[in-house]
């Protein structure tokens, strides 16, 4: 009877004031929606490869080239790594080796260049849990020629998963399907769609074979790195540098770094490695997650009690009628618990919204644990109870009806510096919000607009096979395509790899009479490569196909090759390095062979077009059918594998604009919750100043002087929050673009424009509630206060 009493009056009360209702239940429902997806791509982004069961026991082994100028540092490893570790250290339990498959899948009709296939150990399933959907995992890749796929995959190119003992082509090989794995989650480093059995026999070199595999290693217990490296480092001094001191290579040491599993994806600046992530975004988004759950709780808190300070009338009536003060507390307890109740809900109606989108929009799969899932919003949903419910049901519960009914309740003053303090900490962090969207927006455009040093309109990448029958075939392409009309141009050798992935190599050179090594990039280029992207020369001149000097001993270097090596002039001098001997004919000016993010690095380009890796030609995209033709008469058997360069330049900041999207909206969320806590508390001030507005208008003072009255005060606290803002936010945006080597400055109007935007939106904010009680009857006013 009594819950059912409670009910009716929640109800009344609610339904009595819709528009509180409404933006306390929406405001609250969107800062919790906002927070839990966040805080589910937060715990994404951290938990990397967490879904094996051997996580926390598995170590990823790395290689490092000392020599005499920079290292040289490789995700991958030496083949007898893993055999050496498995063979001579009883605290591994195994090692397993990797190998990326570049080859061309066929099966009927379908022919594509598949990405993430890996040729492995038979014991990558001890080392790896992935969920088998058909075969045996521990005898799955035991047999030669032997192939487990992915769901995904096995779909693709059979149309259906029941696929055990069909084969499917690997470049020329057949492979028997021997298990099917359930797809990975996104959140792993190592993406994988098959995985081909390999055998890792006989005596292979530990420095001969550029370190083709990755290692990694599952020890009987969770391993100590410090100790493991050690003895990673005698194994380098026993085998590997040795070789290197037979070879000649002076001043050339190899060493072994180790990584824990779950720290892989974070772990950059190595070559020949899977694309990284940056945990700085990971940080910011938890910091979001807390920030926007906070202001919502701190708006809803602030809403609940200026309406509850509304009923205090209500109590001074019940309590003088008996109703006891346990009564009390506990109604206005379960009208917070019903009000978060409906918040509650609406913010999970939201987040299983929203998931599909924002997982379609980052490109990942966020997945929701349903027991984790409940537990959690349970315990939101009596933590909102309890913060909403306890200072309307203790404070105004205390209330002395006499006093009460009198209207003696003094309440204008208590808590009001920490309302103020509240809406000023909701600004800062709006106004920062703002000033990071503009600021961001600036360095989003500059990295569109700035100059790259090369054209990238209209030229279309073309990626060769690289079997060797096809790539004596590279040349007579090139001239098909130059006898067509359509084209402006065309050029053979290893293309502008932009994703930075670049071989690179030691320099040998003379500096200031002094022989040097310089660990530079390379690319290797025809006579075109410079016209058709338009690359400036700053000296010298060209390669040409037509000075057979140039073919083995003619270099362009960048003109940051010159810069580190000292040289005043770079034309003329003499270098060596790729199997290239001979003389610096030209310097070209810096282009920006590697995103913004990075400064332009030494690079040599050298004539090399067999064997060619990439064919780059200008053409319209209209014209794109024309190049595809003309790929199939030449190469039938292989996939027309395209990209547009200006798309992959592009495609380097593509982590970058997502993130954007996702904080401008976060921001706006942010700004919208903020206001909500600003009309929040004009609402409890204008109620508590009726009888004095009413007794201002009365003695002359018109609409305007009531509004400025009011506005005033809240205009204090905007500018207080800008002041505090201002510095927080220019801090942190000069970190966030410390990310840039290219980067736009701080500029003081960023912030005049974000302290302008948060003046004139709580302006518009407070405006409602302000003409609203100034253009109040004053004897109405006075009367009903």
């Amino acid at each position: 009877m009594m819950l059912r009493n409670y009910f009716k009056i929640a109800l009344r009360n609610l339904w009595r004031n819709k528009l509180y209702t409404a933006l306390n239940v929406g405001g609250l429902a969107i800062g919790l929606a906002a927070c839990l997806l966040m805080a589910l791509y937060v715990n994404h982004e951290f938990s990397y490869d967490g879904f094996h069961a051997r996580a926390d026991r598995i170590v990823r082994v790395t290689t490092t080239m000392t020599t005499p100028e920079s290292p040289l540092v490789l995700a991958s490893s030496p083949v007898p790594l893993a055999t050496t570790l498995k063979r001579d250290y009883p605290e591994v339990e195994t090692a397993i080796r990797l190998t990326p498959f570049e080859g061309v899948v066929r099966h009927g009709e379908k022919l594509l260049k598949e990405p993430n296939v890996y040729h492995a150990d038979q014991d990558v399933f001890t080392v790896f849990s992935y969920r088998f959907l058909a075969g045996n995992p521990a005898t799955a890749l035991t047999n030669p020629n032997t192939v487990v796929l992915t769901e995904r995959f096995a779909r693709t190119y059979f149309g259906k998963t029941d696929v055990l003992g069909q084969t499917i082509k690997f470049d020329k090989q057949l492979y028997q399907v021997t298990g099917v794995m359930a797809d990975g989650p996104s959140n792993t480093d190592l993406p994988v769609s098959a995985l081909l059995s390999r055998k890792f026999t006989g005596t292979r070199s530990w420095v001969e074979d550029d370190f083709p595999c990755y290692t990694y290693v599952l020890f009987r217990e969770q391993p100590n790195l410090a100790d493991f490296s050690k003895k990673l480092a005698q194994i380098a001094e026993k085998y590997a540098n040795p070789e290197l001191k037979k070879m000649g290579a002076e001043g050339y040491s190899l060493r072994f770094p180790v990584e824990m599993l779950t720290d892989v994806h974070y772990s950059e600046g190595k070559m020949a490695d899977t694309p990284k992530g940056n945990k700085q975004y990971g940080y910011l988004f938890a910091f979001l997650a807390v920030f926007v759950l906070t202001i919502a709780l701190l708006n809803y808190i602030n809403l609940l009690t200026a309406k509850a300070t509304e009923r205090a009338r209500e109590v001074g009536v019940r309590k003088a009628s008996g109703a006891q003060r346990g009564q009390l507390v506990r109604q206005f307890l379960f009208e917070s618990w019903l009000l978060s109740g409906m918040a509650v809900g609406l913010a999970v109606l939201v987040v299983l919204t929203a998931v599909p989108f924002f997982n379609e929009l980052l490109n990942i799969r966020l997945q929701i644990s349903v027991p984790e899932a409940v537990s959690l919003t349970v315990f939101t949903w009596s933590l909102i109870t309890l913060a909403g419910g306890l200072y309307p049901a203790f404070v105004l519960s205390n209330y002395r009806p006499v006093e009460v009914l009198k209207g003696r309740l003094g309440t204008y003053g208590k808590g009001a510096w920490l309302r103020k303090s509240v809406i000023v900490f909701q600004f800062v962090l709006a106004v920062g919000m703002i000033a990071g969207v503009l600021v961001i927006r600036q360095q989003m455009n500059f990295l569109q607009n700035h100059d790259l040093g090369f054209t990238k309109e209209r030229i279309l990448s073309v990626h060769l096979p690289d079997d060797s029958t096809a790539q004596a075939g590279a040349t007579a392409f090139a001239n098909s395509l130059k006898n067509r009309s359509e084209m402006g141009g065309v050029t053979l050798g290893s293309g502008l790899p932009t994703g930075g992935l670049l071989p690179m190599a030691s320099t040998n050179l003379v500096s200031n009479g002094r022989k040097r090594e310089i660990m530079s990039n390379y690319l290797f280029i025809d006579d075109q490569f410079l016209p058709l992207l338009n690359i400036r020369l700053k000296a010298g001149r060209n390669l040409s196909s037509d000075r057979k000097a140039d073919w083995n001993g003619g270099f362009l270097v960048n003109e940051a090759f010159v810069k580190m090596a000292g040289w005043k002039q770079g034309v003329g001098q003499t270098i060596g390095g790729f199997g290239h001997k001979g003389k610096v004919v030209g310097v070209v000016k810096n282009f920006h062979y590697r995103s913004l993010h990075n400064l332009v690095e030494p690079l040599v380009l050298i004539y090399n077009t067999f064997p060619a890796t990439s064919l780059m030609v200008n053409v319209k995209p209209e014209h794109l059918p024309v190049v595809k033709a003309i790929w199939q008469r030449h190469y039938p058997a292989h996939p027309f594998d395209y990209q547009f360069l200006d798309e992959s330049v592009e495609a380097q900041y593509t982590k970058d604009r997502l993130m954007t999207t996702v904080f401008n909206g976060f921001a706006a969320l942010t700004v919208l919750v903020s206001c909500l806590g600003l009309f929040g508390l004009v609402t409890f001030t204008t109620g508590q100043r009726t009888k004095e507005i009413g007794i201002r208008k009365i003695l002359g003072a018109s609409v305007v002087n009531v509004v400025l009255l009011l506005s005033k005060d809240f205009l204090k606290l905007v500018f207080i929050a800008i002041i505090i803002a201002a510095p927080v936010a220019w801090y942190a945006l000069d970190r966030w673009l410390q990310d840039f080597a290219y980067r736009v400055g701080l500029e003081g109007w960023s912030f005049a424009w974000a302290g302008g935007l948060a003046v004139l939106i709580a302006l518009l904010t407070v405006s409602y509630q302000s003409v609203k009680a100034a253009l109040m009857n004053p004897v109405t006013s006075i009367k009903e206060s």
